[in-house]
């Protein structure tokens, strides 16, 4: 009987990879397959973020693999960021003094992995992620498959996936902000295709359970034109 259980024990970590395998691979058949998503390279969008009744507008441009341009405008002023890949994401404040500063610290890294163009889940092993099943559990009637997405070894984080639709509805992780450890939880919402790949519209952040902001993209055009430079900081 010990032996048994001593081997069911070594054999677990990999049945637990193994359906995590087995649910990246149903998700990604689920938002559209392979050579839908690897003919979407580019894609820009425009819509609205609320901020605690505030409303902000936004222009974004993405490329494969994680290059990222967002343009925002609140109250008359307007703030672009931008990533090539490759460098520390930068920003600069349009019309204002003080010219393009670097981001830094978890905003940096938090920009970074929005710049990723597709989710964890697609071709996750040769974008360096390892995934491990961790159960299941059930949100608004609707049961979740739990996986645990690990980066480099130190960026981890639970996504959760619908187990009738195997979309991503939920991402939530903890940080340390200020000497604080809060949880942070991000939910998709409104799927629809966007170049034959199904992607959330609605995007909506909470922090401790407490609303901080919502996304909803109002307009997604597939592969469309980047013009030149659109990643790199203007030249000072």
């Amino acid at each position: 009987m010990f032996i048994i259980i001593f081997a069911l024990a070594l054999a677990g970590p990999g049945l637990r990879a193994d359906r995590a395998d087995m649910i990246a691979r149903i998700h990604v058949e689920a938002i559209g397959g392979p050579m839908r998503i690897n003919l979407l390279n580019t894609l820009e969008a425009t819509g609205r973020v609320d901020l605690d009744g505030r409303e902000m507008r936004f222009r974004l441009l993405a490329e494969r693999p994680n290059r990222l341009r967002m343009e925002t405008t609140l109250a008359g002023r307007r703030l672009v960021q931008g990533t090539d890949g490759v460098e520390v994401p930068w920003q600069y404040a349009a019309g204002e003094t003080g010219g393009v500063s670097r981001l830094s610290g978890q905003t940096a890294r938090d920009f970074a992995a929005d710049a990723e163009f597709d989710d964890p889940l697609v071709d996750y092993a040769a974008r360096g992620y390892v995934l491990d099943y961790a159960g299941e559990m059930t949100i608004d009637g609707r049961k979740q498959f739990k996986l645990l997405v690990t980066r480099r070894l130190v960026d981890s984080y639970f996504l959760l996936v619908d187990a009738e639709t195997y979309f991503i509805t939920r991402r939530v992780s903890t940080q340390v902000r200020g000497g604080l450890e809060t949880v942070r939880e991000t939910v998709y919402e409104d799927f629809r295709p966007v170049g034959g790949v199904i992607m959330p519209h609605r995007i909506t952040v909470n922090i401790d359970g407490r609303r901080l902001h919502e996304t909803v993209m109002e307009t997604v055009t597939p592969n469309v034109r980047v013009p030149p430079g659109s990643f790199t900081p203007p030249q000072e």
